[in-house]
């Protein structure tokens, strides 16, 4: 009998309730629209206690359970303790303001909202949140826990530069502020790690003229038996089974795919639950492991098991099943939690079957 087929997700997962902090999929579950920049300016004023952190591990313990029941490998905390999971990274940076936000126009007219503004150069001399954060979750976690944490692409997008004009340059900064991170992950024992660039599949000359250099840049010095992840999708929509959103085009993929092949990392995240990629793209992954988008995250519309299994057999057809990890397209935090427990069942029942 062939080995099972691996399972992970992405990285966000529904919040309990009790979390004392607003998240950024909230208005987005209620048609609300995730541009909105209440989440950022309530946050702004947020001080944590002794009280919260006790609710942040019952809320990662809780998350990380129904992962693992469902049948994921590699879970999560869910992202529990963030608001955004970039802006969660850029409070931890100097040169950011975030009491005087900036208005932009954002993913090709997509939406547009009010941003925190990079005012001084961006560097990080703190201390790194993520050995904190990743050991909280271990702890309470019967599996490795995989960390993510944004890229240097998808940072600049979601935030408003008004010091660098020079993108190439914020770009390498940010990627030594996530390269301090990893290497703080990896120091704490973590043997998961992922950087997001869904800005990749809009930007795709930024990300070949610079964007994979600071791919290389976040994960420098990290040692081979972490594994290195970089999750590329297609966007998320205003709110839930908002089908009019303008995701980037899928055909992304193939333009990336021969060059991210050669850098050093292990695994290449895409979608395709949403998309549907025509499935030669997986022969052009020659060398990484893909982590194969099976769920669609911002549908309310359930999978059944048998059309999961089916397009994972067809996936086999064009990459060898050593190398073929599934996962849903993105976090999955736009969903309510019945919605992502039954998603995250039916995925794992499905590789299961093949």
């Amino acid at each position: 009998m062939p080995p099972k087929l691996q399972t992970t997700v992405i990285g966000s997962f529904p919040k309990p309730d009790y979390v004392p902090i607003r998240d950024w999929f909230d208005s987005a579950r209620e048609k609300g629209a995730m541009d909105s920049p209440a989440v950022t300016r309530s946050y702004s004023g947020y001080v944590t206690s002794d009280a919260d952190e006790v609710l942040f591990v019952r809320a990662a313990e809780e998350v990380i359970s129904l992962q693992v029941k469902s049948g994921i490998d590699i879970p999560t905390d869910g992202e529990v303790r963030r608001e955004n999971y970039i802006h969660y990274h850029c409070r931890h940076l100097t040169g950011f303001d975030f009491d005087e936000l900036e208005h932009r126009v954002l993913r090709d007219g997509a939406y547009e909202t009010d941003l925190p503004a990079i005012r001084d150069i961006v560097s990080h001399d703190k201390v790194p949140y993520g050995q904190h954060d990743f050991t909280a979750s271990q702890a309470v976690s019967p599996k490795p826990v995989k960390f993510t944490l944004p890229g240097p692409l998808t940072i600049m997008d979601t935030t408003a530069d008004c010091y660098y004009n020079d993108r190439a340059r914020l770009a390498s900064d940010l990627a030594a502020t996530v390269n301090r991170e990893i290497l703080a992950l990896v120091d704490a024992g973590c043997r998961h790690i992922q950087v997001d660039e869904p800005l990749f599949a809009r930007e795709v000359d930024d990300a070949l003229a610079f964007g994979l250099e600071g791919i290389e840049r976040c994960f420098h010095r990290v040692p081979p038996e972490v594994s290195r992840t970089v999750h590329i999708c297609c966007g998320y929509p205003h709110y839930l089974d908002d089908e009019a959103y303008q995701k980037a085009d899928p055909s992304s993929y193939h333009r990336l795919a021969g060059e991210m092949d050669l850098l050093t990392f292990d695994e290449i995240s895409i979608e395709d639950a949403h998309c549907c990629n025509e499935l030669g793209l997986l022969e052009k992954f020659a060398k990484k492991r893909v982590i194969f988008g099976s769920v669609a995250v911002a549908r309310s519309r359930i999978e059944t098991v048998e059309e999961v299994a089916g397009r994972l057999r067809a996936a086999l057809g064009h990459i060898d099943r050593d190398r073929l990890v599934v996962a849903p397209d993105c976090g999955l935090g736009m969903l309510t939690r019945k919605l992502a427990v039954e998603k995250l069942r039916v995925m794992c029942e499905a590789a299961e079957a093949v």
